[in-house]
């Protein structure tokens, strides 16, 4: 290991996702784990297939870590994990808050990139994500789809807890903040895991 590097996480390196989230001590690098798979010969697609799925339940994997608090998967994850907070007789400055805050942004980021994948390179992607916000017809190259998205005003975090279902789009950028701050439905400005399509439209809110 390359001095000052930082071991990596067994948690994160067994299932793909870790309680601590960003502020964990050891390292969540996804290349880490990979390099481990492939020496091992174990790189299949039955195991990228476990990890994709993996990835759609890291929301619920986050609240199993808190398993006194009992996660209603049908509600809202902001509204659960607000509840939750409420619990547990969590303050804004709440060390418990804090570290949970952090593992649970990275839940949903780890969410939408399975739901709607991290390539910015991939028409397919953008059209799952066209899709979401209801842009038909479907636009034929990724610039007229980001020409088009960039005209939609969403939430992130609805469109992490609503996929196949109608997601709110709001006439404006300053009513979908107004949203977002009422709602406190946010996603992390930046995420050690956020892929390059989410990059994309958080800096076009941000």
């Amino acid at each position: 290991m390359p001095q000052g590097a930082k071991a990596a996480c067994t948690r994160f390196r067994k299932s793909g996702f870790c309680p601590y989230g960003s502020s964990c001590k050891f390292s969540h690098d996804a290349n880490h784990s990979n390099h481990v798979h492939q020496r091992r010969g174990k790189s299949t697609p039955q195991l990228r297939g476990q990890k994709a799925q993996q990835d759609l339940e890291a929301i619920s994997k986050f609240f199993s870590h808190y398993p006194k608090f009992a996660y209603e998967e049908e509600r809202g994850v902001a509204e659960e994990f607000y509840r939750m907070c409420d619990f547990f007789h969590w303050d804004r400055d709440h060390k418990d808050r804090d570290k949970a805050r952090s593992a649970f942004k990275d839940a949903m980021v780890i969410r939408f990139n399975s739901l709607y994948g991290i390539d910015v390179a991939d028409l397919e992607n953008w059209h799952k994500l066209c899709i979401a916000v209801c842009i038909e017809p479907l636009p034929a190259t990724i610039s007229e789809c980001k020409e088009r998205i960039k005209e939609v005003h969403v939430n992130l975090v609805d469109l992490v807890d609503t996929p196949g279902q109608d997601v709110e789009l709001f006439t404006s950028l300053n009513e979908l903040r107004n949203y977002t701050l009422e709602t406190k439905k946010f996603l992390p400005k930046k995420s050690a895991y956020a892929g390059g399509l989410l990059k994309f439209l958080l800096r076009e809110i941000f």
